[in-house]
């Protein structure tokens, strides 16, 4: 009974209380009255409840009419709340205008966005290519999301025409080297020959190019490819305006970038006074042997069947069928390589390779790579041997104790190219810098009264000066070439494949071992300061 009552006093007397609801179609205010001694709904409160909801515009004398009634029905006080903000769609069109990206910002209290009002934007902006309406979908669905709404379409460059040749010039003047590293002197590739009518080269033609299209629908030129010209020399006819064909039978020479047959010079017997000297452009086969005192030269390869003795022989590549006695006069030298049965008392020098089957005896010789003496006999003895980055043979010295220097990781070619290069430039420098001098007092003279000869003077320094930064740089990138070549040098290896005897003087780089002893089946290599010995492999 206790609690009955105090429900019941606790219902006689209630305070008034209001509700405000807000939808589409306004704000809407319902205000209950107070029972017994409660207190009935002020004004401010149902103010201060608006302002907290960002009501605005609302009815103050319908607010008050509503509370005085206290009639608990709704009331509309304000018209529908309007959006404070609208959505906002940012596309943003690439520089090369391949690409657009697309933003969406939604604020708060922003009015709904329609998909189709991104779709009028897009078009708007004028992207009317390749547009991505996944990707716009994508960005709809998730404000603030940027994604790749548009892509266009990459043109295609051309490619520049280019001459393919169906002849084999890479192993020219080198023979066939087998798997296990030794050489087989019976295939030297020496020559690279071709017949009459033989088709040697051919010019794919250029390929135009397609054309693109950015996204705003306007076409992006493609590169064009670059065409050229048949590389026509000597000997040599064009068929089609395409194919390049021997008209001779002949040596195949590339000269200043076109294609020649050049006839091959053939001598039936020796060089001798019957022949005198020889001095060709191509390439020469000599039947029988360089006498003594007679010189043969030719810018391609140079092949004997016979020997060269004591005379003078120079080439691209030069193959001996026999060998060299030299005499102690004369010479050989290849700008590639040098093959030959055995060498006596001869000096021969090689840009790249010398291979030798048989024996080397009391001879000089410079390599700029490898100095191989591999055949049956495979003897170095006597005299000096320089290889810039290799020496093999299968006996080194003898047991005479004779003196045999072997020396590696030194292109004395190289090297004297080096020195040579280094006083040029301090030359090209001094005429670069009297040069600029020259030019600073020249330009300073007032230019309406310089005289017409310190003007004709003026040009021509100009000339002189872009001329000599030119040749500086030239020789400065060879001198950093030289130096790479000297670095790569200092791995050079010494190889023996049966044995070293005493007398024999090994030096890598600027490293120094003298043989005491006899070594058998070694690699001499220089490392931490010293001279290394290593099992032969």
């Amino acid at each position: 009974m206790e609690n009955d009552e105090l429900i019941s006093e606790a219902t006689d007397s209630l305070d008034g209380y209001f509700e405000v609801a807000v939808s589409d179609s306004g704000v809407f205010l319902k205000v209950f009255s107070p029972k017994g001694d409660g207190e009935p709904v002020k004004e401010p409160a149902i103010v201060t409840e608006l302002q907290n909801r960002e009501v605005k515009d609302y009815n103050l004398t319908l607010i008050i009419r509503t509370v005085k009634e206290a009639t608990g029905e709704p009331v509309q006080i304000a018209p529908p709340p309007q959006p404070d903000a609208e959505p906002e769609v940012q596309i943003l069109v690439s520089r090369d205008r391949l690409e657009a990206n697309l933003v969406i910002i939604v604020p708060k209290r922003s009015r709904p966005l329609l998909l189709d009002e991104v779709l009028d934007k897009i078009r708007e902006a004028g992207v009317t290519y390749g547009v991505d309406l996944d990707a716009v979908q994508k960005a709809f669905q998730r404000p603030g999301l940027r994604t790749i709404c548009a892509k266009g379409l990459n043109p295609i460059d051309g490619t520049n025409a280019y001459i393919k040749y169906y002849v084999d010039l890479e192993n020219k003047g080198r023979p066939l080297e087998l798997e296990d590293g030794r050489v087989d002197h019976k295939n030297l590739n020496t020559f690279t020959t071709v017949r009459q009518d033989e088709v040697i080269a051919e010019k794919i033609p250029v390929v135009p190019g397609t054309a693109g299209i950015d996204i705003l629908g306007q076409p992006i030129a493609a590169k064009p490819g670059k065409d050229i010209t048949l590389p026509l020399g000597k000997n040599v006819h064009a068929v089609d305006n395409t194919k390049i064909v021997a008209s001779i039978a002949g040596q195949l020479m590339i000269i200043n970038n076109k294609i020649n047959v050049i006839p091959i010079i053939e001598v039936k017997g020796d060089i001798d006074f019957s022949t005198g000297n020889i001095d060709f452009v191509g390439n020469v086969i000599i039947r029988g042997s360089v006498q003594a005192g007679f010189t043969v030269k030719a810018e391609g390869n140079v092949e004997i069947s016979g020997t060269v003795s004591g005379g003078t022989v120079e080439g691209k590549n030069v193959i001996i069928r026999m060998g060299v006695q030299g005499m102690q006069r004369g010479y050989v030298k290849a700008s590639e390589n040098v093959v030959a049965n055995f060498l006596e008392n001869a000096t021969v020098y090689a840009g790249k390779d010398i291979i030798i089957s048989e024996v080397v005896l009391h001879s000089k010789l410079f390599s700029g790579k490898k100095v191989i003496v591999e055949g049956r006999r495979g003897l170095i003895a006597g005299g000096q041997v320089i290889a810039g980055e290799e020496i093999r043979a299968k006996v080194a010295g003898t047991q005479l104790a004779a003196n045999t220097d072997l020396e590696v990781g030194i292109n004395p070619l190289l090297r004297e190219e080096y020195q040579t290069l280094r006083q040029e430039i301090k030359k090209v420098q001094h005429n670069l810098e009297q040069t600029q001098k020259a030019l600073v007092i020249l330009k300073a003279m007032d230019p309406s009264n310089i005289p017409k000869e310190k003007q004709e003077m003026l040009l021509k320094l100009t000339k002189a000066q872009f001329h000599l930064v030119g040749q500086t740089e030239t020789i400065r990138n060879r001198i950093s070439e030289i130096e790479l070549a000297f670095e790569e040098m200092r791995y050079g290896r010494i190889k023996v494949m049966d044995v070293v005897y005493p007398g024999v003087k090994i030096v890598v780089g600027a490293h120094v071992k003298p043989i005491r002893e006899v070594m058998r089946f070694v690699t001499f290599y220089a490392e931490d300061d010293d001279v290394k010995v290593g099992p032969y492999k």
